[in-house]
Protein backbone atom coordinates (compact mmCIF):
# COMPACT_ATOMS: atom_id res chain seq x y z
CA UNK A 1 0.00 0.00 0.00
CA UNK A 2 1.36 3.41 -1.00
CA UNK A 3 0.51 6.26 1.33
CA UNK A 4 1.19 9.96 1.25
CA UNK A 5 3.37 11.74 3.79
CA UNK A 6 1.80 13.48 6.76
CA UNK A 7 2.78 17.01 5.71
CA UNK A 8 0.68 19.07 3.27
CA UNK A 9 2.22 19.42 -0.23
CA UNK A 10 3.10 23.10 0.24
CA UNK A 11 5.09 22.43 3.40
CA UNK A 12 6.80 19.39 1.89
CA UNK A 13 7.83 21.50 -1.11
CA UNK A 14 9.18 24.22 1.17
CA UNK A 15 11.18 21.69 3.18
CA UNK A 16 12.64 20.17 0.03
CA UNK A 17 13.53 23.66 -1.23
CA UNK A 18 15.43 24.31 1.99
CA UNK A 19 17.19 20.96 1.66
CA UNK A 20 18.15 21.75 -1.95
CA UNK A 21 19.71 25.04 -0.83
CA UNK A 22 21.62 23.29 1.98
CA UNK A 23 22.93 20.64 -0.41
CA UNK A 24 24.07 23.31 -2.88
CA UNK A 25 25.86 25.33 -0.20
CA UNK A 26 27.38 22.51 1.84
CA UNK A 27 27.90 19.41 -0.28
CA UNK A 28 29.09 21.06 -3.46
CA UNK A 29 31.96 22.71 -1.59
CA UNK A 30 32.96 19.31 -0.17
CA UNK A 31 32.98 17.62 -3.56
CA UNK A 32 30.13 15.25 -2.74
CA UNK A 33 28.42 14.21 -5.97
CA UNK A 34 24.64 14.52 -5.65
CA UNK A 35 21.52 14.11 -7.79
CA UNK A 36 18.01 15.21 -6.93
CA UNK A 37 15.27 12.66 -7.49
CA UNK A 38 12.33 10.75 -6.12
CA UNK A 39 12.37 7.78 -3.78
CA UNK A 40 9.78 5.18 -2.95
CA UNK A 41 10.51 4.29 0.67
CA UNK A 42 9.12 0.95 1.79
CA UNK A 43 8.53 0.65 5.52
CA UNK A 44 7.00 -2.73 6.41
CA UNK A 45 3.78 -3.06 4.44
CA UNK A 46 3.55 0.66 3.68
CA UNK A 47 5.32 2.71 1.02
CA UNK A 48 5.49 6.43 0.41
CA UNK A 49 7.09 8.78 -2.11
CA UNK A 50 9.62 11.43 -1.07
CA UNK A 51 11.91 13.83 -2.87
CA UNK A 52 15.54 13.77 -1.88
CA UNK A 53 19.17 13.57 -2.96
CA UNK A 54 21.33 10.58 -3.79
CA UNK A 55 24.87 11.51 -2.71
CA UNK A 56 28.30 9.98 -3.03
CA UNK A 57 31.34 10.55 -0.84
CA UNK A 58 34.40 11.44 -2.95
CA UNK A 59 36.91 9.62 -0.75
CA UNK A 60 35.36 6.16 -1.04
CA UNK A 61 32.39 6.35 -3.42
CA UNK A 62 29.99 5.41 -0.63
CA UNK A 63 26.37 6.22 -1.41
CA UNK A 64 23.96 7.84 1.03
CA UNK A 65 20.63 9.63 0.74
CA UNK A 66 19.39 12.94 2.11
CA UNK A 67 15.71 13.72 2.72
CA UNK A 68 13.86 16.52 4.47
CA UNK A 69 14.02 16.22 8.25
CA UNK A 70 10.32 15.35 8.51
CA UNK A 71 10.70 12.20 6.41
CA UNK A 72 10.40 8.90 8.29
CA UNK A 73 12.85 6.09 7.52
CA UNK A 74 14.55 3.54 9.75
CA UNK A 75 17.08 0.75 9.50
CA UNK A 76 16.11 -2.05 7.06
CA UNK A 77 13.67 0.13 5.11
CA UNK A 78 13.99 -0.16 1.33
CA UNK A 79 14.69 2.87 -0.86
CA UNK A 80 13.77 2.56 -4.56
CA UNK A 81 15.47 5.56 -6.15
CA UNK A 82 14.71 7.28 -9.46
CA UNK A 83 16.80 10.28 -10.51
CA UNK A 84 15.36 10.46 -14.05
CA UNK A 85 18.81 9.67 -15.48
CA UNK A 86 18.47 5.92 -15.38
CA UNK A 87 16.40 2.98 -14.21
CA UNK A 88 15.27 2.90 -10.55
CA UNK A 89 17.78 1.26 -8.24
CA UNK A 90 17.18 -0.19 -4.79
CA UNK A 91 19.05 0.29 -1.54
CA UNK A 92 18.59 -0.96 2.02
CA UNK A 93 18.91 1.51 4.89
CA UNK A 94 21.63 0.54 7.37
CA UNK A 95 21.58 3.61 9.64
CA UNK A 96 19.97 7.05 9.88
CA UNK A 97 20.94 10.42 11.31
CA UNK A 98 18.38 13.19 11.74
CA UNK A 99 19.41 16.82 12.25
CA UNK A 100 17.63 20.13 11.72
CA UNK A 101 18.44 20.33 8.02
CA UNK A 102 17.95 16.75 6.86
CA UNK A 103 17.53 13.03 7.44
CA UNK A 104 20.60 11.13 6.23
CA UNK A 105 20.23 7.45 5.32
CA UNK A 106 23.33 5.28 5.07
CA UNK A 107 22.66 2.40 2.68
CA UNK A 108 23.91 -0.79 1.10
CA UNK A 109 22.76 -2.90 -1.80
CA UNK A 110 19.88 -5.24 -0.90
CA UNK A 111 20.52 -8.91 -0.20
CA UNK A 112 18.03 -11.66 -1.08
CA UNK A 113 17.17 -12.02 2.60
CA UNK A 114 16.16 -8.34 2.79
CA UNK A 115 12.88 -9.20 1.10
CA UNK A 116 9.74 -9.11 3.27
CA UNK A 117 9.56 -12.19 5.46
CA UNK A 118 6.26 -13.21 3.81
CA UNK A 119 8.04 -13.42 0.44
CA UNK A 120 10.89 -15.41 1.98
CA UNK A 121 8.44 -17.86 3.53
CA UNK A 122 6.46 -18.35 0.32
CA UNK A 123 9.61 -18.76 -1.78
CA UNK A 124 10.65 -21.54 0.63
CA UNK A 125 7.29 -23.28 0.25
CA UNK A 126 6.00 -22.15 3.66
CA UNK A 127 2.76 -20.58 2.44
CA UNK A 128 0.80 -21.62 5.52
CA UNK A 129 3.28 -19.97 7.88
CA UNK A 130 3.17 -16.83 5.72
CA UNK A 131 -0.63 -16.82 5.89
CA UNK A 132 -0.63 -17.11 9.68
CA UNK A 133 1.85 -14.25 9.91
CA UNK A 134 -0.24 -12.04 7.61
CA UNK A 135 -3.32 -12.83 9.69
CA UNK A 136 -1.42 -11.87 12.85
CA UNK A 137 -0.58 -8.45 11.40
CA UNK A 138 -4.16 -7.91 10.31
CA UNK A 139 -5.60 -8.85 13.69
CA UNK A 140 -3.08 -6.63 15.48
CA UNK A 141 -4.29 -3.64 13.47
CA UNK A 142 -7.96 -4.21 14.34
CA UNK A 143 -7.41 -2.75 17.78
CA UNK A 144 -9.44 -4.85 20.25
CA UNK A 145 -8.33 -7.16 23.07
CA UNK A 146 -9.94 -10.09 21.24
CA UNK A 147 -8.06 -9.30 18.04
CA UNK A 148 -4.80 -8.97 19.95
CA UNK A 149 -5.42 -12.44 21.39
CA UNK A 150 -5.97 -13.73 17.85
CA UNK A 151 -2.73 -12.03 16.82
CA UNK A 152 -0.71 -13.99 19.38
CA UNK A 153 -2.50 -17.23 18.42
CA UNK A 154 -1.61 -16.67 14.77
CA UNK A 155 2.01 -16.01 15.78
CA UNK A 156 2.12 -19.34 17.61
CA UNK A 157 0.57 -21.11 14.63
CA UNK A 158 3.06 -19.48 12.25
CA UNK A 159 5.99 -20.85 14.27
CA UNK A 160 4.51 -24.33 14.44
CA UNK A 161 3.55 -24.34 10.74
CA UNK A 162 7.08 -23.31 9.70
CA UNK A 163 8.72 -26.13 11.64
CA UNK A 164 6.12 -28.65 10.45
CA UNK A 165 6.49 -27.66 6.79
CA UNK A 166 10.29 -27.61 6.95
CA UNK A 167 10.73 -30.94 8.70
CA UNK A 168 7.53 -32.91 8.08
CA UNK A 169 7.14 -33.43 11.82
CA UNK A 170 3.76 -32.73 13.38
CA UNK A 171 5.18 -32.25 16.87
CA UNK A 172 7.18 -29.11 17.49
CA UNK A 173 9.76 -30.82 19.70
CA UNK A 174 10.45 -33.51 17.09
CA UNK A 175 10.56 -30.93 14.32
CA UNK A 176 13.09 -28.80 16.14
CA UNK A 177 15.44 -31.77 16.34
CA UNK A 178 15.27 -32.08 12.55
CA UNK A 179 16.00 -28.42 11.84
CA UNK A 180 19.71 -29.22 11.64
CA UNK A 181 18.99 -31.23 8.51
CA UNK A 182 17.33 -28.38 6.65
CA UNK A 183 19.30 -25.40 7.96
CA UNK A 184 22.96 -24.45 7.76
CA UNK A 185 23.76 -25.72 11.23
CA UNK A 186 27.02 -27.67 11.59
CA UNK A 187 28.39 -29.66 14.50
CA UNK A 188 30.06 -26.58 15.94
CA UNK A 189 26.70 -24.83 16.01
CA UNK A 190 25.05 -27.34 18.34
CA UNK A 191 24.71 -24.67 21.00
CA UNK A 192 22.81 -22.51 18.54
CA UNK A 193 20.44 -25.39 17.81
CA UNK A 194 19.82 -25.93 21.50
CA UNK A 195 19.23 -22.21 21.99
CA UNK A 196 16.83 -22.17 19.05
CA UNK A 197 15.01 -25.16 20.53
CA UNK A 198 14.56 -23.29 23.81
CA UNK A 199 13.57 -20.10 21.98
CA UNK A 200 10.87 -21.87 19.98
CA UNK A 201 9.57 -23.75 23.00
CA UNK A 202 9.55 -20.71 25.25
CA UNK A 203 7.97 -18.58 22.55
CA UNK A 204 5.23 -21.13 21.97
CA UNK A 205 4.55 -21.35 25.71
CA UNK A 206 4.56 -17.57 26.01
CA UNK A 207 2.03 -17.28 23.21
CA UNK A 208 -0.17 -20.05 24.61
CA UNK A 209 -1.25 -18.78 28.01
CA UNK A 210 -4.22 -20.89 29.05
CA UNK A 211 -6.24 -21.73 32.14
CA UNK A 212 -9.67 -21.10 33.56
CA UNK A 213 -9.25 -17.36 33.09
CA UNK A 214 -6.42 -16.77 30.60
CA UNK A 215 -5.34 -13.13 30.54
CA UNK A 216 -6.28 -11.14 27.46
CA UNK A 217 -3.09 -9.79 25.90
CA UNK A 218 -2.75 -6.05 25.61
CA UNK A 219 -1.45 -4.22 22.57
CA UNK A 220 2.24 -4.04 23.65
CA UNK A 221 2.31 -7.80 24.24
CA UNK A 222 0.73 -8.48 20.84
CA UNK A 223 3.32 -6.23 19.17
CA UNK A 224 6.08 -8.07 21.03
CA UNK A 225 4.67 -11.43 19.94
CA UNK A 226 4.53 -10.37 16.30
CA UNK A 227 8.03 -8.87 16.34
CA UNK A 228 9.46 -11.97 18.03
CA UNK A 229 7.76 -14.35 15.60
CA UNK A 230 8.86 -12.32 12.58
CA UNK A 231 12.47 -12.26 13.79
CA UNK A 232 12.54 -16.02 14.41
CA UNK A 233 11.06 -16.82 11.00
CA UNK A 234 13.47 -14.48 9.23
CA UNK A 235 16.36 -16.17 11.04
CA UNK A 236 15.16 -19.54 9.81
CA UNK A 237 14.87 -18.30 6.22
CA UNK A 238 18.46 -16.99 6.25
CA UNK A 239 19.72 -20.35 7.55
CA UNK A 240 17.99 -22.62 5.03
CA UNK A 241 20.27 -24.81 2.92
Amino acid sequence: MIVQGNLPPSRKSAEFGSLRLWVHNELSSRGHHNNAGSALIRHGTQSFHEQGFKCERPENGQVYFLFSASVEAIEDDLIAWNDLNGPPDEWTVTATNRVTEYLRCEVRRPRPTDRPVDELLRSAGLAQAAEYLANARQRLAEGTPASWGDCTANCRNALQAAVRQLTGEGQLSAGLKKLKEVCLFGEREAEHIQALDKLFTNSRDLLSKTGAHPPLPDYPFAVFALDLTTAILRFLMTALK
